[in-house]
C-alpha cells in the first residue's frame, strides 16, 4: 500500500450532542401547529390565528403569525375580505401585512380551508403575550369602511417552540410536511466551536411541495443569533412521500460559553425575516461520545445515495522517532443501479477520545462513480507511540465546507483492526473441500451469531454445500458439535427442510445449524466440527468431514438495540427497530414492537417470512408476526412496516425484555438478531383536531376526531366518538378498521365497539364516517378521558373489522373534545350524527271517536361531505302528552327511499295511532338519535291539537 505522509491535525472535538449515533431522526412526539384563538365568522366558517412568533430582528421587533379561513358554508370566501389589526401594551395598533406569496390566490372554495401568512413590526418593549388581533370585515357599506367582527389574544401558557427530541407537523400547500432535527454536533478549532445539525423534511401528502425558501439561525440561550449556513439537498420540490436532508453548520467564537440553542427557520419578505419555526435543539454531543458501530456490514449515505464500504486491517510502522506511521485502505462501493456524484469525504482515527484527521493519497479524479464501481482511498497519518496499546477507532466524515477553515460532520464510527491481531487471530478459512463418491464439494459457514435464552448461550448459523464436481452426488446423514478450548464439546442439531439428500452438480442446499452451552462457557476458543457416518463392521461409526475454527465467535453474542443486518438467498436486508409499547387487549397485554426493513443493496429482495419471540423476565412469549404493507420486496429507501406482537397477563411487569428475531427459510428458522427492549415506548398523544395518518403501502389513509356524542343511561352513558376516515391510495380500495379502548384518568380501559359502512364505498378520496363507541360510569366526564385506538390485526393480518381483532397496532392516543350537541328548543337544525335533521309543519289530526295522525315535513343536509355512514344509527320520534307517551316512532337515516327513513330529500311524513283521549290539549314532540339501545334527546317542541269534525 502506497503511503502519503501527511500532517497530522488534532481536532479537540467538544462536543455535547444527545442522540443515539446513527438515528437520523429524533425518536420524540410529533406535534402540530398550536392555535391561539379563532372568530366565527358564520355557523361553519371562521378565522383561526396560529403560530404567532416575535423575534428581535435586527432593529425590527417582528411579529410573524398565519391565519387559516376555514370556509365551511356553500359559496367561496376571500381572504380580501378580511384584515388583522395587531394590538399590544406598547405602541399604537397596526394593520398585519400579508406576504405576497399568500397573495396570489386568496379565494377558498366551499367545505376547504387555506393558510396566509402575515406579519407587523411592533414595539420593541411588547411581550408576545401581550398581543391581541383584531378580526376585521371590509365592506365599503360600513362606517370607516370595516367593522370588527372579533378579538383573539393570546393566552399566558402559549409556547411555539418545539421540544428538543419531537417533530413537527406542518401544512404546506395542504400537505402535511414532518420536520425533523437529526444529529447535532460540535468541536472546537483554534478560535471557535463549530455545530453541524442534520435537518430533515419529509412529505405525508399526496401532491409536490413547493418548499419555502428558508433561512436559518442557531440562536444562543443568551439571546444571540448566528447564521447557519447550507449544504446539502438544494431542491425546492418535496414530492409525495419523498424526504429531504439539509446538512447546516454555524462557528461560534469560543468566547461565547453558551450550551443550549434553538433552530430558527425563517423567510423574508421586504427584508424582514419572518419567523416561521423554532425547534430547541438537545445539547450538542461530542464526535467520542459517538457509539462504535460493530456490524458486519458498513454502509454510509453522505447525501442521497448509500454507499458501501470496507476497511483493510489498520497497519502500524514503528520508526525511530516519538511517533509510529499508521495507515489502511478504504473501499467505497457504488450499490446503486445509476451513477452518483463523487463524495466529499475526510477520515480520522480515534485513539485514548482523541481525534486525528487522515491524510488521503491521490484517489480518481472523476466526478462521478458509475453503477458498482469501487473507489479505493489509502490514508495515513502518524501518531504518538504511547497509543499503540489503545483502541483504535475509524470516523468517516462528510466535508460540509472546504478551504482553509473546512467544517466537517460525522457519519460513522468503526472499530479498526490492527494487522498483527488479524495475525494472532487468524481462522480457518469458512470453507472447506471435501470428497464424495469420487466427486468434490465444498463446505461453507455462513450467518454465524449468539444470543442468550434463559440460562443458555446460543450459537447458530448457515451451512451451505455446494457440488462442485461433474456429477449427481448423495449426501451423507451429517453430524455437527462443537469444541471449545479442546476440552468441552457439546453437541449440535441440523435442521434441513429438504428431504432430498441427491445433490446435483453445481446445486447447493442450506442447513440450519445449533448448538446450546452454558451461560458459563467462554467462546474465545470455539471449533465447529462436521463428521459423516461410515460403517466399521456392523458399527456406525463417524469421521471428521470439516472443522472450523471461529475466535471471534464471542463477538457475535450480541443484543443489539436499533439496526440489524442480514442476508438470505433473495438479497441483503437492514432492519431498524422504531418502537415498543404495551397496549390492552380483551383482559391481556400485547407487547407490539415496530420495525423498519429496508433493502440493503442497490436492488430490492423479496420480504422475508419472519418469525420472533419476546423474552420477558426470562419467560419466553410467544408471538405472531405481521408485514402491513401490500408489497412483496424491501427497496433500500422505502421502509417496510414488520409489527412483532406478543401477549402477556395484564399483572406481569415488563422489566428485563428482550426480543429474538428469526426467519423461516423454508420451514427452518434462523436467528438474525437479538434486540434488547430497555424500556416500554410512551404512545404519541394528539389533540382533538390533529390527523392521525397511517402511511402503509396500499393502505395510506388519515383519521380525525370529528364529534363525541354522550348517550345517558341508567347506570352507565354510552360515548359515541365519530372519526372521519379518508382514503389516500389512488389505485385500491382502503378500508382501515379501528380497534381501541376508552383509558380514563385512574388507568381504568373500557373497550370500545367499532361500526362502519365503508367497505361498501372507499375510493380513493372518499371519507368514512366510522364510530367508536363504549360504556363508562354514568356522570362521567369527557376531560377525564382518553381515546386510545389503532389498526386491528387479526391472526397474522389486517383485520376486515375490529370484531375478530386480537391485537392492535400503530397506537394513538387522542385528548377528547366536549360534547357540544345540545338539546335544541325546536325541531330545526337538529344533529343527527354527520347530518342535521329539519322537521316543519308539525300538525296533529284527531277526529272525535278515531284514532289521530300527525302529519310534518322533513329532510336531512350533510354537516359534511362523506361517502358513508353506518346503518345503526335511527332517529326515534316520541310524542307525549301530560307527561304521557302516547305512541312513537323509528326512522332509518338515508338508508333507504322511502317514509321509513329520513333521506337528503325532503318529504311529508305521518305518525298514526294518536290517541283522541288527551289529558291537555297539546303534544310534546321529542326527538332522539338512538345508537345501540340508548339515545340522545337532540329537539323537542310543543304542537297544539287539532280536532276535525
Amino acid at each position: 500500500m502506497k503511503k502519503v505522509i501527511a500532517a497530522c491535525v488534532t481536532i479537540g472535538l467538544c462536543i455535547f450532542l444527545l442522540s443515539g449515533y446513527g438515528q437520523v431522526l429524533a425518536q420524540g412526539k410529533n406535534v402540530a401547529a398550536k392555535t391561539v384563538g379563532k372568530v366565527s365568522l358564520s355557523k361553519n366558517s371562521s378565522i383561526e390565528i396560529f403560530e404567532p412568533y416575535l423575534v428581535q430582528w435586527g432593529k425590527n421587533n417582528v411579529l410573524s403569525f398565519k391565519v387559516r379561513l376555514m370556509n365551511g358554508g356553500q359559496a367561496p370566501l376571500d381572504m380580501l375580505r378580511y384584515g388583522i389589526t395587531v394590538k399590544t401594551n406598547a405602541g399604537n395598533p397596526g394593520n398585519a401585512i400579508q406576504v405576497k406569496e399568500s397573495q396570489t390566490n386568496t379565494k377558498v372554495l366551499p367545505q376547504s380551508s387555506k393558510d396566509f401568512t402575515f406579519y407587523a413590526t411592533v414595539s420593541n418593549q411588547t411581550q408576545l403575550t401581550n398581543v391581541q388581533f383584531d378580526v376585521k370585515e371590509w365592506n365599503i357599506a360600513y362606517a370607516g369602511f370595516s367593522k370588527s367582527i372579533g378579538t383573539v389574544k393570546i393566552p399566558g401558557n402559549y409556547s411555539n417552540t418545539v421540544a428538543a427530541g419531537d417533530s413537527k407537523i406542518s401544512v404546506l400547500q395542504n400537505n402535511h410536511i414532518r420536520m425533523s432535527i437529526g444529529d447535532f454536533y460540535s468541536y472546537e478549532t483554534a478560535n471557535d466551536r463549530v455545530y453541524t445539525l442534520a435537518f430533515q423534511m419529509e412529505s405525508w401528502g399526496t401532491q409536490p411541495v413547493e418548499l419555502p425558501k428558508y433561512n436559518y439561525w442557531l440562536q444562543a440561550d443568551s439571546g444571540e443569533l448566528y447564521p447557519f449556513n447550507t449544504e446539502g439537498n438544494a431542491d425546492s420540490t418535496l414530492n409525495p412521500k419523498g424526504k429531504i436532508v439539509v446538512d447546516l453548520y454555524a462557528t461560534i467564537p469560543k468566547a461565547s460559553k453558551s450550551k443550549n440553542f434553538k433552530l430558527f427557520m425563517a423567510t423574508e419578505e421586504n427584508n424582514v425575516s419572518l419567523t416561521q419555526h423554532i425547534f430547541k435543539l438537545a445539547q450538542a454531543r461530542d464526535w467520542t461520545t459517538i457509539p462504535v458501530n460493530t456490524e458486519k456490514g458498513h454502509y454510509i449515505r453522505p447525501d442521497k445515495d448509500q454507499l458501501q464500504l470496507r476497511v483493510d486491517p489498520l497497519y502500524i510502522t514503528e520508526t525511530d522517532l516519538p511517533e509510529m506511521d499508521i495507515g489502511t485502505t478504504i473501499t467505497l462501493k457504488n450499490n446503486n443501479k445509476y451513477a452518483i456524484g463523487n463524495p466529499s469525504l475526510v477520515y480520522f482515527v480515534e485513539a485514548n477520545k482523541i481525534t486525528y484527521l487522515l491524510a488521503q493519497s491521490e484517489t480518481t479524479s472523476d466526478k462521478t462513480l458509475d453503477a458498482l464501481e469501487q473507489l479505493e482511498v489509502s490514508v495515513s497519518a502518524d501518531l504518538p507511540k504511547s497509543l499503540n496499546n489503545y483502541n483504535m477507532n475509524l470516523i468517516i466524515a462528510k466535508v460540509l465546507s472546504s478551504g482553509e477553515a473546512p467544517v466537517y460532520q460525522p457519519l460513522l464510527k468503526i472499530p479498526l483492526r490492527k494487522s498483527a491481531e488479524v495475525e494472532q487471530t487468524k481462522s480457518d478459512s469458512i470453507t472447506k473441500m471435501a470428497i464424495k463418491d469420487s466427486s468434490p464439494y465444498s463446505i461453507s459457514v455462513s450467518n454465524i451469531m449468539g444470543h442468550m435464552d434463559g440460562k443458555y448461550r446460543i450459537v447458530e448459523g448457515t451451512i451451505t454445500i455446494t457440488n462442485d464436481g461433474k456429477q449427481t452426488i448423495e449426501l451423507p446423514e451429517f453430524k455437527l458439535s462443537g469444541s471449545v478450548s479442546q476440552k468441552y464439546n457439546y453437541k449440535g442439531s441440523l435442521t434441513d427442510a429438504q428431504t432430498e439428500n441427491e445433490l446435483s452438480p453445481q446445486d447447493r442446499k442450506s442447513m440450519i445449524f445449533q448448538l446450546q452451552l452454558p451461560e458459563t462457557v467462554g467462546l474465545q476458543d470455539f471449533k465447529l466440527i462436521l463428521e459423516e457416518p461410515f460403517q466399521q463392521g456392523n458399527n456406525k461409526l463417524y469421521r471428521p468431514v470439516a472443522s472450523f475454527s471461529l475466535p471471534g465467535l464471542q463477538n457475535t453474542q450480541m443484543t443489539v438495540k436499533d439496526w440489524m443486518y442480514f442476508s438470505t438467498k433473495d438479497g441483503d436486508f437492514k432492519i431498524k427497530k422504531i418502537s415498543t409499547f404495551r397496549l390492552p387487549v380483551d383482559g391481556e397485554d400485547a407487547i407490539v414492537t415496530e420495525f423498519e426493513l429496508f433493502s440493503s443493496s442497490y436492488r430490492s429482495g423479496a420480504i422475508p417470512k419472519f418469525k420472533a419471540g419476546y423474552t420477558v423476565n426470562h419467560v419466553s412469549v410467544d408471538t405472531k408476526s405481521v408485514v402491513l404493507d401490500k408489497v412483496i420486496s424491501a427497496s433500500p429507501d422505502v421502509p417496510i412496516s414488520l409489527q412483532v406482537i406478543g401477549k402477556i397477563p395484564y399483572s406481569m411487569p415488563t422489566g428485563d425484555m428482550t426480543m429474538l428475531l428469526q426467519l423461516d427459510e423454508e420451514g427452518a428458522s434462523r436467528s438474525i438478531g437479538q434486540f434488547q427492549i430497555d424500556n416500554i415506548d410512551t404512545t404519541s398523544e394528539y389533540a382533538s383536531g390533529d390527523t392521525y395518518s397511517l402511511n402503509i403501502a396500499g393502505r395510506e389513509s388519515e383519521t380525525q376526531m370529528y364529534k363525541v356524542l354522550v348517550y345517558p343511561g341508567s347506570m352507565e352513558d354510552l360515548v359515541e366518538v365519530q372519526m372521519i376516515q379518508r382514503n389516500k391510495n389512488k389505485r385500491t380500495q382502503v378500508h382501515n378498521p379501528l380497534y381501541g379502548y376508552f383509558q380514563s384518568k385512574d388507568g381504568i380501559y373500557n373497550p370500545l365497539e367499532y361500526e362502519t359502512n365503508s367497505e361498501q364505498n372507499v375510493k380513493y378520496g372518499s371519507v368514512a364516517i366510522q364510530s367508536l363507541t363504549g360504556r363508562v360510569p354514568k356522570g362521567t366526564k369527557l376531560a377525564d378521558l382518553k381515546l386510545l385506538f389503532g389498526l386491528a390485526i387479526n391472526d397474522k393480518v389486517i383485520a376486515d373489522n375490529s370484531s375478530n381483532a386480537d391485537a392492535f397496532v400503530k397506537p394513538a392516543l387522542f385528548t377528547f373534545m366536549e360534547d357540544k350537541e345540545s338539546t335544541g328548543t325546536g325541531l330545526a337544525n337538529m344533529n343527527a350524527g354527520p347530518y342535521s335533521l329539519e322537521i316543519s309543519y308539525p300538525q296533529t289530526k284527531l277526529v272525535s271517536g278515531y284514532n289521530g295522525t300527525l302529519e310534518f315535513t322533513a329532510g336531512l343536509t350533510k354537516q359534511l361531505s362523506f361517502d358513508s355512514f353506518d346503518t345503526e344509527h335511527k332517529i326515534i320520534i316520541q310524542l307525549e302528552n301530560a307527561g304521557e307517551i302516547i305512541t312513537q316512532k323509528e326512522y332509518g337515516l338515508n338508508t333507504a327511499e322511502d317514509t321509513s327513513n329520513f333521506t337528503l330529500v325532503t318529504r311529508k311524513y305521518k305518525i298514526d295511532g294518536l290517541s283522541t283521549s288527551l289529558t291537555t290539549p297539546s303534544l310534546q314532540v321529542k326527538v332522539y338519535l338512538s345508537y345501540k339501545g340508548e339515545k340522545k334527546l337532540i329537539g323537542e317542541q310543543t304542537v297544539g291539537v287539532n280536532f276535525v269534525k
